[in-house]
């Protein structure tokens, strides 16, 4: 559940872009992202690399968008995100002795090296599709860009979810659980 609270401030964003357009949704994102982290940090001491990048890439980019009065710079910032998160996941692989998905799941994972690998890669490509996919409706739908933030952004994750879980449980990835085939 609490890996969904990253949601919340763009569903606030979201509903502040339909009621007021688009300069007061972005400053309620950098709001809310920033007091959502704020709350995270004072409660566990830290953020997730993930949660650093986009608390600096929404403040810096909503920034701008508010500055230049120039909405570009927010709709960029889901595939600058995502390309930036592929990039750390898969110079992870080649960088220290776990690929950073084992580093961020393994206490709750069993898998063998070559499965960690196999997982790592599995979010280097979500993260590069993500960022091809908003990319796209950026440059090709740009009436749409906030509806598959949401929406769109929303779907593609829980799908992935979806999908790693499943493929986690066929491995017998769950410490204590034996492989199903």
């Amino acid at each position: 559940m609490k890996a969904w609270l990253d949601f919340l401030p763009l569903v606030l964003f979201f509903v502040a872009y339909k009621v007021a357009g688009v300069y007061t949704a972005a400053a309620v994102l950098m709001v809310s992202v920033t007091l959502l982290y704020a709350f995270i940090w004072w409660q566990e001491r830290r953020l997730q690399t993930s949660q650093w990048i986009t608390l600096v890439a929404t403040v810096v980019l909503g920034s701008l968008t508010l500055v230049m009065h120039n909405e570009a710079f927010l709709q960029w910032k889901a595939p600058a995100v995502n390309v930036l998160l592929a990039l750390i996941f898969a110079g992870s692989a080649f960088i220290g002795e776990k690929p950073l998905i084992e580093r961020l799941m393994g206490q709750a994972l069993q898998l063998s090296r070559s499965k960690w690998q196999q997982l790592n890669s599995a979010w280097v490509i979500f993260f590069l599709l993500c960022a091809a996919a908003n990319a796209y409706v950026v440059l090709y739908h740009s009436e749409w860009w906030v509806d598959f933030k949401l929406f769109g952004s929303l779907g593609m994750t829980f799908a992935f979810i979806i999908a790693q879980g499943i493929w986690l449980t066929r491995q017998g990835a769950l410490k204590d659980s034996p492989p199903t085939h």
